[in-house]
């Protein structure tokens, strides 16, 4: 097969989800693959982006991802020719937008659809939202197939493009594998106190982003910290509608924390906790296993079907609730190894080379009928 690769959008200086399903997709791919070709479409400032073995073509042009008008047009226009050019048998587009008119076969991975959601868009704005919800609703629409990251996720599809379910395959993303040693006690102790992470604490993802729903995490942080010792660290920036002066002594946000110093980060809280209103997938809860931290999970979304039994669950919508699970585990250590114990089993149901086999298997698919 003669496959073309979309990541028209990727940003290099921009690490975020989409970028690490390109990175590793595209890794694990050639691991497994070595007999058919690959063309990966990309625009100026991924240039450089690294080709992971010698059957896969970079293909650039000459715009930034930022130029969004000059990105459709690429895409809509010239990746179509390149396509016909390259006698391509299928394009895959990586993330939400995808070419209407190909002449040939197409595959559109889309993670959510929570662009559809207005209650949980406040990062994504008027017309802005408006464009997203246009490219990828045709694009998955006008796709062979659409591969998404969960159950949860095709249901949201079929529910909000009408999608039918043969149309969608489900392939679970992973947890990307260390590249180095854990490091020795010293040295995790030196890389806490470099982002201010005094032991004891309880550790989530910050951001800005609406359906993290870190200001509920903050409000029951603020319930039980007279009860028990530990901080709260907020690995990454402070969402917008908090404001610093309120947080206290024992919130600290982070700021940026490299991949490598995340598991360490992670490994020395005594919880880490997913807050998350709405997910694709949820990445964070695996890391956090793959960490061996015990998990505490919001049961929304498709959290549940990607965390397992390796965690405590509460409704992110209650207070109370989320409340009640920090109480109940930071009480309970027995209950935090058998947490910890289930999330170690949980993760042998995830990695990059399942993710890479499945997504050539629906390539085979749509080209052979």
């Amino acid at each position: 097969m003669r496959i073309g690769i979309n990541i028209l959008y990727l940003r290099p200086s921009c690490v975020d989800g989409a970028y690490v399903y390109a990175r590793r997709l595209l890794d694990s791919l050639a691991q497994v693959d070595a007999e058919n070709a690959y063309y990966v479409y990309l625009n100026r400032e991924a240039a450089d982006f690294a080709m992971p073995a010698p059957n896969f073509q970079p293909v650039v042009y000459n715009f930034l991802p930022q130029q969004r008008l000059p990105r459709y047009f690429h895409e809509q226009v010239r990746l179509p020719l390149h396509a016909l050019r390259h006698k391509l048998d299928l394009v895959h587009s990586l993330h939400l937008t995808h070419p209407f008119f190909l002449p040939c076969w197409g595959v559109m991975t889309l993670h959510d659809t929570r662009f559809m959601r207005r209650e949980l868009t406040g990062d994504i704005y008027g017309f802005r939202r408006q464009v997203i919800r246009f490219f990828a609703g045709n694009g998955a629409r006008r796709a062979t197939r659409v591969i998404t990251d969960s159950e949860f996720a095709k249901r949201e599809m079929m529910a909000h493009f009408g999608l039918r379910a043969q149309k969608i395959d489900v392939v679970y993303l992973s947890v990307s594998p260390s590249e180095t040693p854990p490091p020795d006690p010293e040295k995790a102790a030196a890389i806490r106190a470099q982002y201010g992470a005094q032991q004891p604490y309880i550790a989530a993802i910050g951001g800005s982003y609406v359906h993290k729903n870190v200001p509920r995490l903050l409000e029951a942080f603020a319930q039980i910290r007279a009860e028990f010792p530990h901080r709260l660290v907020l690995i990454g920036k402070l969402p917008r509608n908090v404001p610093s002066e309120g947080l206290g002594e024992r919130v600290h946000p982070t700021g940026y924390v490299p991949d490598e110093h995340l598991p360490v980060l992670m490994n020395g809280a005594d919880l880490f906790v997913v807050t998350s209103l709405y997910e694709g997938f949820g990445l964070p809860a695996l890391e956090a296993q793959a960490a061996d931290v015990a998990l505490v999970c919001s049961r929304a979304a498709s959290l549940p079907e990607v965390a397992g039994e390796g965690a405590y669950y509460f409704d992110p919508y209650d207070t109370a609730d989320l409340v009640r699970a920090l109480r109940t585990c930071l009480r309970d250590s027995a209950l935090r190894e058998a947490l910890r114990a289930k999330g170690r089993a949980n993760l042998r149901r995830f990695s990059w080379e399942q993710t890479a086999r499945q997504t050539l298997a629906v390539y085979r698919k749509v080209v052979e009928g």
